[in-house]
């Protein structure tokens, strides 16, 4: 199993693991994997007075998958992480374990419903870098950066809807206080995978 994945090369582990070669077994291992990986990730938050919006390291996980998974199996795998929310599991920041309350999704389900999409853009942007064989740090940040802005935009659209606040109160709670954090671990990743990553095809 998982014969594509050089695991004695961990540079090299996103080219086996996104690899057109898996089969539906080790497709469906990594997606609940990288699923896993963000519900544990939601579990390291810290709640601060200026918003009801807690710190996570929930979006580390969102830009992990979609660096190692394709595509599709990156917004896959965000998916499988809302249901596992939606149907009861403690998957969610402070584990939290409702999608939906009363009927009516709760006030950071935006952010959350945009995870998958988040991850199916940075996955394409390095699937891209992969096809190329080369990554460029300053192309990174800006696809990951870009792959930020549906979760920021839909996630401030429902918090307002949420708490009948205007969007500007919104942006106050759910935006930026996490710009320097959210582009802090942008960067982190950014640096990972063009510095330290090899794109090489002939390794």
């Amino acid at each position: 199993m998982f014969n594509e994945v050089a695991w004695n090369k961990p540079t090299r582990w996103h080219h086996g693991l996104s690899s057109n070669n898996l089969n539906y077994l080790e497709r469906a291992i990594t997606m609940v994997f990288f699923a896993g990986l963000t519900a544990i990730c939601a579990q390291i938050a810290f709640s601060v007075p200026w918003t009801p919006v807690p710190y996570t390291f929930q979006t580390f996980a969102v830009l992990a998958t979609g660096v190692y998974l394709r595509r599709n199996d990156a917004f896959i795998s965000g998916c499988i992480y809302l249901i596992a929310g939606a149907i009861g599991a403690p998957v969610f920041a402070e584990g939290g374990d409702m999608l939906f309350d009363s009927g009516k999704l709760i006030a950071s389900g935006g952010y959350l419903i945009s995870f998958p999409i988040a991850s199916a853009l940075v996955a394409e942007g390095l699937d891209r870098s992969r096809k190329a064989g080369v990554a460029d740090i300053k192309a990174q940040i800006i696809c990951w950066t870009i792959a930020m802005i549906p979760v920021y935009i839909v996630g401030t659209l429902w918090l307002a809807e949420s708490y009948s606040e205007d969007l500007a109160q919104a942006f106050e709670w759910g935006v930026e206080p996490f710009l320097i954090w959210d582009f802090a671990k942008i960067v982190v990743m950014a640096i990972i995978t063009t510095k330290v990553w090899s794109y090489s095809k002939s390794e």
